[in-house]
C-alpha cells in the first residue's frame, strides 16, 4: 500500500519525499524559528529591565546621599487662642398660658378648637350669666332710688314747704299771745282770790307748752330755710357709691364669664366641652405664642461673664442656621446640669420653621489663655510614654547639610487639622509638616 502510494505522488525538488512530507518538515522548522525569535526577544527585554533597575538604584543612592526632600514650616509662639464650643438647649414659646375662668359656671359656648390660631382679645368661651343679669337689674333699680333721694337732698325743700312752716310759726305765735294774755288776767284774779290757784297754774302750763311748740316750729322753719345738711348729703352719697361698687362687681363677674385670648398664638389643648360646669381656675385651654420663639440653653457659669444682653448669636438646627439675640441670662444654676441658662430670642424666620420642644444648638467662641505652638496634624508622630513627637530640621556637621532632630511634644488642644502643642520647641524652629512616616532622627534631608 505504501509503495503504491509513494509511486503515485510526485517528487519535490528531485528528492525522494512526497509533497506531504515536505510540508510537514517545513511546519516543524517554522515552529523552531518562531521559538528562536521568542528567546532572542525575551533576552533583550531582560537586558533592558536590568539596565533600568540599575539606573534607578544609582539615582536612589545619589538622592540618599544628598538627602530626602521635606516640606517644613517655621513655627511661632502663641499666648492665647479662640475656641468654639457647642451647647445644646431646646426651643420654647416666648409665652405659654393655661387659660381658665376665674369663677364657676356652666360652659355655654366654645369658639375655638385645638390647633386654631387666635388673636389677642378674641373670645374663646362663654359661661351662663342669667343670674348675673338679674342681679344687675336689681342693683340698677336700687341705685336709681338712692340717686333720686340724693338729688332731692341736693335740691333742698320746696318753697311751699317753707311757707307752710312759716304759717305754722305764725299760728303758734298768735295762740301763745292769747294764752299769755289769759295767764296775765288769771294772775290778777288770783291776787283778788277770784280764781283758785290750780286754775292759775293750768294757764301757766298752757303758756309754757305753747312756747315749746312755737320754738319747735321756728327750728323746723330755720332748718328748711338753711337747706339740707351736709351730713345727710354725705350719707346718701355713700349709699349711691355702695350701689355703684356692687354694679362694678357684677360687671367683673360678667366679664369673667367671657374667656378671651391674652395674646396672639395657637390653641395647643382644649380640656372641656359645652355643658361642663367649670370650677374656678380649672384650665380650659392651653395657648402657645408660636410666632415668637426662644431658645433656652445651659452653658457653664464662666462662659456667661463674656456674654452681654442684646448681642447676636447664631443657632443651628437640622443643618440650618438662625440668627438670634441674647435676651436674658437667668440668675440661678440648674441643679441637675450645674449650668446657667441663657435665653435667646429667635428671629421671625425661625418661627416659620421651628416648633417648641425641638433641640437647638449654639456655638460660642471663648478665649483660652495658653502658650504653645500651632502644628498641622500631619506633623505629629507617635512618641514614647503616650507623648507625641515632631521632626525639626537643623543644620548638620557640614556646610549646607540638614538633618532631622526628634522633639518631644505634648498636645494641648485640637482644632480641625491643626493642634496646639508645647514641649522641646522654640521660636523659629522649622518643623517637617508632612511625610513623617518615612523619616527618622538624624536623617539627612533637603528642604523643599
Amino acid at each position: 500500500m505504501n509503495s503504491s502510494k509513494s509511486q503515485s505522488e510526485p517528487l519535490f525538488f528531485k528528492q525522494e519525499m512526497t509533497f506531504r512530507q515536505i510540508v510537514t518538515v517545513c511546519v516543524k522548522r517554522h515552529y523552531l524559528l518562531l521559538a528562536a525569535f521568542a528567546i532572542i526577544g525575551i533576552a533583550g527585554l531582560c537586558w533592558n529591565l536590568s539596565g533600568t533597575a540599575y539606573s534607578t538604584e544609582m539615582a536612589s543612592v545619589g538622592s540618599e546621599q544628598r538627602g530626602i526632600p521635606v516640606e517644613v514650616a517655621e513655627i511661632k509662639p502663641v499666648s492665647a487662642f479662640s475656641r468654639k464650643r457647642n451647647y445644646t438647649g431646646k426651643v420654647a414659646a416666648a409665652r405659654t398660658s393655661e387659660l381658665a375662668f376665674e369663677r364657676s359656671g356652666k360652659l355655654t359656648k366654645i369658639a375655638v378648637d385645638e390647633g386654631d390660631s387666635v388673636q389677642a382679645g378674641m373670645t374663646l368661651a362663654n359661661l351662663d350669666t342669667r343670674h348675673l343679669d338679674v342681679m344687675r337689674l336689681k342693683l340698677q333699680a336700687e341705685r336709681a332710688a338712692a340717686q333720686a333721694k340724693l338729688d332731692e337732698l341736693n335740691a333742698g325743700p320746696r318753697r311751699q314747704t317753707i311757707e307752710v312752716a312759716e304759717a305754722e310759726v305764725r299760728q303758734l305765735s298768735a295762740k301763745l299771745k292769747n294764752l299769755e294774755a289769759d295767764h296775765t288776767r288769771n294772775q290778777e284774779l288770783l291776787k283778788r282770790n277770784a280764781i283758785s290757784k290750780s286754775v292759775f297754774e293750768a294757764s301757766q302750763f298752757d303758756v309754757e307748752q305753747q312756747t315749746a311748740q312755737l320754738d319747735a316750729a321756728r327750728s323746723r322753719l330755720s332748718e328748711l330755710e338753711e337747706g339740707t345738711r351736709k351730713e345727710q348729703l354725705a350719707a346718701q352719697k355713700a349709699v349711691v357709691a355702695n350701689l355703684d361698687a356692687s354694679l362694678a362687681d357684677n360687671q367683673v363677674d360678667l366679664d369673667d364669664a367671657v374667656l378671651t385670648a391674652p395674646f396672639s398664638g395657637r390653641i395647643s389643648k382644649r380640656y372641656a366641652d359645652e355643658g361642663t360646669v367649670i370650677s374656678p381656675n380649672a384650665p380650659l385651654f392651653r395657648l402657645v405664642e408660636d410666632q415668637n420663639l426662644e431658645a433656652h440653653i445651659g452653658i457653664p457659669v464662666e462662659m456667661t461673664k463674656d456674654l452681654k444682653r442684646g448681642t447676636q448669636q447664631t443657632a443651628r438646627l437640622n443643618g440650618k442656621t438662625y440668627e438670634s439675640t441674647l435676651k436674658a441670662i437667668l440668675p440661678e444654676l440648674d441643679p441637675v446640669t450645674r449650668t446657667q441658662e441663657i435665653v435667646l430670642a429667635l428671629s421671625s424666620e425661625a418661627a416659620k420653621n421651628l416648633v417648641p420642644g425641638q433641640v437647638i444648638r449654639i456655638e460660642i467662641e471663648e478665649s483660652i489663655q495658653m502658650q504653645g505652638f500651632w502644628l498641622p496634624l500631619s506633623a505629629l508622630a507617635r512618641g514614647e510614654r503616650g507623648l507625641w513627637s515632631a521632626y525639626a530640621v537643623i543644620k548638620g556637621t557640614t556646610d549646607g547639610e540638614f538633618v532631622l532632630e526628634k522633639r518631644q511634644i505634648e498636645v494641648l488642644h485640637t482644632e480641625g487639622d491643626r493642634v496646639l502643642v508645647r514641649g522641646t520647641l522654640k521660636t523659629g524652629d522649622r518643623i517637617v509638616v508632612d511625610g513623617i512616616h518615612k523619616l527618622a532622627s538624624n536623617q539627612r534631608v533637603v528642604i523643599k
